[in-house]
């Protein structure tokens, strides 16, 4: 084909894409209005004041409706070739990924949770909140309000990639819940489960994350930037326009999201060079506590991702004795046979720089454990950052967590970091690990430049979801003083939607003085208190 056709051909496509997003104004405004107007009149419409929220692409609170997205479903059309796309590739922050999904109606009615018994705030014997519901499959706070995810089968479309027969649900907590209605809703679909052998790039699990309460949009994809810096084994990201079809009329863009690498064996090939060890994922304030020889007291807690071993059992359960038994000496002299203790020190060391509370350092959840074959020592992954960078408005204000302490980064009573921090070469450790970030990484004006080259990235995609949108974006990547003084509840609790967006910038900045000044001694920073 000559250059001449060539360019035809280019314009013809082009043209083809621009008309499909004209004509698709229409569905996208009147039809989901419509259908909104259609669930409020619902019988039990007052459901949504109980959390069981109807779905829906509405407009945000006190916003116009969205714009319709001409780039985007002109991308949709347009989606290109991924041919020999590595799993380096896949995870390519410079890109943003066109991603779409397409569910018959049954498959759609199917989708929505199910509901088992909500748990009333169970506590544990500290007399904290435990994110965890004997009644429900999963932990966390969708599973204690008793929301319980089921698979569908889909059609996923990425770029040029078809999958027929993959599998698709709902995932998250706050994120979830937060989102319950819209249609921009995180999503985890699994290439592998009714199609055995499928996969993009060799990754069988992909997670689109749906940035409900990160107005910068980049939270979880620079603090896992971080985490990988220090040293921490940690997820990888990209971003994708998601669309969803669930009939015959055109796809519903719902957005931008975080595709987030998903940690599993295939992650663990990649990053540990075996297959053969574990991950758990916790959810527990009391973290490696005796709860007896009866692996089953701990299977719930640890929510271990593969079957486990009998050796395996034992090491958490022989770790959990030392922890809580063992004499100062004792423990100091052979913590290191259960952790390695050069990771924690980097994993505790960038939590601490994140200021991350809706987490390790609080709740006890949004981690994973490796424990691998040998030498059997337990290793620390982040997951769900989207409150890391001093977010997470359920704890203090936001000045306090810029200027939360290194020395008790944690709140309420953390038996792990407790004794590790009496342990005198693990805190030096630490604080050495600290400094080194602070020089090498965390620094404001190296972060400041990556913010601006991710926003400018993610600012075009943004501006199609609404205004609103976009108007929180630019206000969360480029503020540098804070808006909101108290900035209570901006972690997605009540009042999370009319909080001012937290400037991502001021707190890199605060954050790195009130650190600087700590290790110089010359502040002792601030208790963050109280804890679930």
């Amino acid at each position: 084909m000559n250059s001449t056709s060539t360019s035809w051909s280019r314009r013809a496509r082009t043209f083809a894409a621009f008309a499909f997003a004209v004509a698709s104004v229409g569905w996208s405004t009147v039809t989901l209005r419509g259908w909104l107007a259609e669930r409020r009149d619902e019988p039990g419409a007052d459901r949504f004041a109980r959390g069981d929220r109807g779905r829906g692409r509405g407009p945000e609170p006190d916003g116009p409706p969205a714009p319709t997205p001409i780039k985007a479903l002109a991308a949709l059309q347009s989606r290109s070739p991924v041919p020999d796309l590595t799993d380096r590739g896949l995870y390519d922050t410079t890109r943003i990924w066109t991603v779409h999904m397409r569910f018959t109606p049954d498959q759609w009615t199917a989708i929505e949770p199910q509901q088992t018994e909500a748990a009333d705030w169970p506590r544990g014997p500290d007399g904290r909140v435990q994110l965890r519901n004997p009644a429900a499959s999963r932990n966390g706070l969708a599973g204690v309000r008793g929301i319980e995810f089921g698979w569908v089968r889909a059609t996923l479309e990425f770029e040029d990639r078809t999958f027929e027969d993959a599998a698709v649900r709902y995932k998250g907590n706050g994120t979830y819940l937060r989102s319950q209605r819209s249609m921009k809703r995180p999503f985890k679909a699994d290439l592998d489960k009714f199609a055995k052998g499928a996969s993009l790039a060799g990754r069988k699990t992909l997670n689109f994350a749906n940035l409900a309460v990160d107005d910068s949009s980049m939270h979880d994809a620079l603090g896992y930037e971080l985490f990988r810096a220090a040293g921490v084994p940690a997820p990888r990201t990209a971003y994708a326009r998601l669309f969803v079809t669930t009939n015959a009329v055109p796809p519903a863009y719902l957005g931008v999201y975080a595709l987030v690498e998903n940690i599993d064996d295939d992650f663990a090939a990649v990053k540990f060079g075996t297959r053969k060890g574990i991950f758990f994922k916790p959810v527990t304030t009391g973290l490696f506590s005796d709860l007896g020889d009866d692996w089953s007291a701990y299977d719930r807690i640890y929510d271990p991702k593969t079957k486990p071993t009998s050796e395996q059992k034992a090491r958490v359960i022989a770790f959990a004795k030392l922890l809580s038994h063992a004499d100062d000496a004792t423990f100091a002299a052979r913590a290191g046979d259960f952790i390695d203790v050069d990771e924690f020190a980097r994993f505790l060391s960038v939590m601490v720089l994140l200021s991350s509370y809706d987490g390790f350092l609080n709740n006890g959840q949004n981690f994973y454990l490796w424990l691998g074959p040998d030498p059997g020592r337990f290793q620390f992954l982040p997951w769900d950052l989207d409150n890391a960078w001093g977010k997470f408005g359920m704890t203090g204000s936001a000045t306090d967590r810029a200027q939360a302490s290194i020395s008790h980064p944690w709140m309420g009573r953390h038996r792990l970091l407790e004794r590790m921090m009496q342990v005198p070469a693990f805190q030096d450790r630490y604080r050495k690990v600290l400094q080194e970030l602070m020089a090498t990484a965390f620094v404001p004006d190296r972060l400041h430049r990556r913010v601006d080259e991710m926003a400018a990235l993610l600012r075009p995609a943004l501006a199609e979801e609404s205004p609103r949108k976009l108007a929180r974006f630019e206000t969360a990547v480029t503020a540098t003083r804070l808006e909101d003084a108290t900035d209570r509840g901006g972690g997605g609790g009540r009042g999370g939607w009319n909080r001012s967006p937290h400037p991502l910038k001021w707190f890199i900045t605060e954050r790195a003085r009130s650190v600087a000044e700590q290790l110089a001694g010359r502040s002792e920073g601030v208790l963050i208190e109280g804890g679930w």
